[in-house]
């Protein structure tokens, strides 16, 4: 029989905008939509802006393997 290999899978964020509907898809949190250029905050944003420092802000934003569906914006977001 044959054995098949365990391939590691990265999360994919599939990211709409709410301003222009513009579907985005990245392997971390999006920090700007690719079309107009809105600005997103990072999900879970009150629990990580308590000791931000500005050189640290894309240290907010969290790679999609990191992610649980409990912590998406349900119609906003969604892990693939």
């Amino acid at each position: 029989m044959k054995e098949l290999k365990k391939l590691d899978k990265e999360k994919m964020l599939i990211r709409a905008c709410h301003k222009c509907t513009k579907i985005t898809e990245s392997f971390q949190e999006i920090e700007r939509c690719s079309h107009c250029k809105k600005a997103f905050l990072p999900l879970h944003y009150f629990e990580k802006i308590h000791d931000f420092k500005g050189s640290e802000w894309q240290e907010r934003f969290s790679n999609a393997d990191d992610l649980e569906e409990e912590d998406l914006i349900k119609g906003l977001l969604v892990l693939w």
